[in-house]
């Protein structure tokens, strides 16, 4: 029996229960792997799955600074299909009947052997893709979505002939393209091989066979898009001009991992590890790292802007001098330190007196996905009596809200700021930003005493000490 102290929980919500609940990663894995491959394949190839399983599981889960499940705010992963493909436990039981206890004990060995590992480049965890048959040649990133991904390179694979899915076809009529495509084709009936290709026409293929651009009548679409609109199995397919018949070869998207070529490789006796090194270029296999409580925020990514900047931008200017822009870039740059030492990774939008707009802010965060994104600033009003912390997220925002809520606890028990809420606003980079982001007023310029402390040489010290034991406490309620 499992140490329940070397258990690593995450959060799944189930649909079934209509609610969170914690699950190990040791128990839920068995049930990824069940939905995602075939159980009759050799126990290396659903090992090579299991890692795969356990690599995006990592990779998505909040605790180990994956974004979770984007439509369930807490939850790591969720059972409605959204978050890929699973099957319960009892789900298996019917479907496998008198097979289950072989099957299912063939799930547990396959996780036993591959304990804790998982695919990673660089020290990064990889997007583990995969597919069922990849028809003679995986596919290289960009010819499917337009970035290059390193460890996502073209390989040669002749072990997937024996799949179901090497040849197919499917008859598509013109009046379902049509619709489809929302284009109008001239009517041309019977369609033969000398009117066909004033209907459709490939512009590009790449040296494997895959449509790379196809044309239909006068407009030319992507052949992953033309793929996707029409159901075929692959862009690697032909068609015969018999009311358009098309013919595939091997079925999915072609990246990464051919589940089919896997199992071939596997039956002449090859290792897990080295099917996926031979699938995935470049990659590294090594155990995870469990999440440390006392180390809540380590790999987090995290983007801090410090608010305003430039001679065009100063921000509020305090009865004493103080100004807003000036304040804001000493607490970040004492902030990133905090969060640094705590093994965080930290981006300022800019780290000296320079006009950035809020697009180019936007942007930078957007690029970089973080974990979250900080706006620091200072507030002002008309009655100087006013004083305090304000936090504010983008509705919706329930992560940005719970984070909010941390910060703003410990401020006013670190600093002794009057808590005047967390609340929700629509400004620009709060609702831009795709990630979860709070603004935080940390204190009103307008007001003469907390000017006088802001200008303490410690004070942005002491500031920024307390935004990062808000962080540190959200992450550790979530571990």
């Amino acid at each position: 029996m499992k140490n329940s102290e070397n258990l690593v929980l995450i959060k799944v919500y189930d649909k079934k229960a209509n609610a969170l609940i914690n699950r190990s990663i040791d128990e839920f894995i068995p049930e990824l792997v069940a939905a995602q491959i075939n159980i009759d394949f050799e126990l290396e190839a659903i090992k090579a799955q299991t890692i795969i399983a356990r690599t995006a599981l990592i990779r998505k889960a909040r605790i180990f600074g994956g974004e979770g499940c984007t439509k369930h705010i807490d939850a790591d992963f969720c059972t409605e299909g959204h978050c890929g493909p699973w099957i319960s436990k009892e789900k298996l039981k019917s479907k496998w009947g008198k097979n289950f206890q072989k099957n299912w004990e063939k799930l547990v060995r396959a996780n036993e052997e591959t304990r804790y590992l998982i695919m990673t480049i660089k020290n990064k965890v990889i997007n583990p893709r995969y597919h069922p048959t990849c028809g003679g040649s995986t596919e290289n990133s960009e010819n499917v979505e337009d970035y290059n991904v390193l460890y996502l390179r073209k390989v040669l694979c002749n072990y997937c002939t024996s799949s179901p899915y090497w040849e197919n076809f499917k008859d598509v009529s013109i009046d379902e393209i049509e619709e489809k495509f929302n284009i109008k084709l001239g009517k041309t009936s019977p369609i033969n091989e000398a009117n066909i290709d004033n209907i459709i026409e490939v512009i590009e293929r790449d040296e494997e066979g895959r449509v790379k651009k196809i044309k239909l009548g006068d407009k030319v679409f992507k052949g992953t898009e033309f793929c996707k609109c029409l159901g075929l199995d692959s862009t690697r397919f032909g068609w015969r001009p018999t009311a358009l018949r098309f013919e595939t070869r091997g079925k999915g998207h072609g990246l990464g991992l051919c589940q089919y070529g896997a199992n071939e490789i596997a039956k002449q006796g090859q290792k897990a590890e080295e099917i996926l090194r031979y699938y995935y270029t470049g990659i590294d296999i090594k155990k995870y790292e469990k999440p440390d409580k006392n180390k809540p925020i380590n790999n987090k990514v995290i983007v801090i802007d410090p608010g305003h900047g430039g001679k065009e931008n100063t921000g509020v200017i305090g009865e004493l001098g103080l100004i807003e822009k000036d304040i804001t870039l000493s607490i970040s740059q004492e902030l990133k330190k905090e969060l640094e030492d705590l093994g965080a990774q930290v981006i300022l939008t800019r780290y000296t007196d320079e006009y950035i707009s809020l697009n180019k802010r936007a942007k930078i965060a957007n690029e970089i996905r973080p974990n979250f994104f900080i706006s620091i600033h200072m507030n002002s009003f008309t009655n100087s009596n006013i004083a305090g912390t304000e936090i504010y997220h983008y509705r919706g925002d329930k992560e940005g809200e719970n984070i909010a809520n941390f910060i703003i606890k410990n401020m006013a028990e670190k600093i002794g700021s009057v808590n005047r809420g967390v609340k929700v606003a629509d400004f620009y980079l709060l609702k831009t930003v795709t990630k979860s982001a709070i603004h935080i007023e940390v204190e009103y310029l307008t007001n003469l005493e907390e000017e006088k402390k802001l200008m303490e040489c410690d004070y942005s010290k002491k500031i920024a000490q307390s935004i990062a034991n808000g962080i540190t406490e959200y992450y550790q309620y979530q571990i």
